[in-house]
């Protein structure tokens, strides 16, 4: 689902389609790191997601953009929210917001993928 869209979205459209590319991700996540990952609290892998998309997006802001755009980045996206799941599906919708290009989303979503693969694994216990 991760493609740039064409036309403006509703802001309840630009949220599903965040929590539908999420979800995907997160679904990589789990894959990649393996059976030996515990996911019974079920938020292990957005809580991975938003902590390496939160890397990803800053270093990329800090290339594209100017400080003031990071330093509200990381007001409005940097602290976890109490509904964990809710916290990656935010940073993906400020990104589509935001029309990031498309070749950058990709990059973004796949280095943000392999940053919480990484993280997850020593955590696991292998």
């Amino acid at each position: 689902m991760i493609e740039e869209m064409g036309s403006p979205m509703s802001s309840d459209d630009l949220y599903r389609v965040a929590a539908m590319d999420a979800k995907m991700l997160q679904d990589r996540i789990l894959s990649a790191a393996g059976s030996s990952i515990d996911v019974s609290d079920g938020r292990v892998a957005a809580l991975a997601l938003a902590s390496a998309l939160l890397a990803v997006v800053q270093e990329y802001l800090e290339r594209t953009s100017d400080e003031h755009d990071v330093a509200l980045f990381l007001e409005v996206n940097g602290r976890q929210p109490d509904d964990v799941a809710s916290w990656p599906v935010n940073i993906l919708a400020g990104l589509r917001l935001r029309r990031t290009p498309a070749d950058d989303w990709h990059s973004m979503c796949q280095r943000a993928v392999q940053i919480a693969v990484r993280r997850l694994r020593p955590a696991s216990g292998s």
